[in-house]
């Protein structure tokens, strides 16, 4: 099998562990992939000093996204989510680290950039499937 994660053989008792992981895992690794990007994005839409596209009622001065402290925490944390859920896909699909595949896909799920809309369902997927007892015994070392 190719791809990122231990290479086994077709008739390896881990191959059906990893069919049913590898799916979510890859979701996982583009929801925090996306995330990132969006983060970075939202950094040099701040720094170049955007507006947005909609317009504010008559009467009221133009919107202009500046770089706060809390917009630079709320994108530094998204930045450091979609980095968990990045590693805790790649854990995943290499069958090692359960606490970190777990962790890793609880993080897709906050709410720090729209990926949330996608990242709770692959979080709900990954969690159920990490949670099958032939999972769990199959990241034992």
């Amino acid at each position: 099998m190719s791809g990122p994660g231990p290479q086994v053989a077709w008739n390896d008792p881990r191959m059906k562990v990893l069919r049913w992981v590898r799916p979510p895992a890859f979701f996982l690794l583009c929801v925090g992939v996306i995330a990132i990007l969006f983060n970075l994005a939202g950094f040099l839409l701040a720094a170049f000093k955007v507006s947005p596209p909609f317009q504010p009622p008559p009467g009221q001065p133009p919107l202009v996204l500046e770089l706060s402290m809390g917009l630079i925490l709320t994108l530094v944390a998204g930045i450091l989510c979609g980095v968990l859920s990045i590693w805790g896909a790649l854990s995943a699909m290499r069958l090692k680290g359960y606490g970190l595949a777990t962790v890793g896909a609880i993080t897709a799920s906050f709410c720090l950039s729209p990926t949330v809309c996608i990242g709770i369902p692959i979080t709900c997927w990954l969690l159920f499937t990490l949670s099958r007892p032939e999972v769990r015994k199959a990241f034992a070392p």
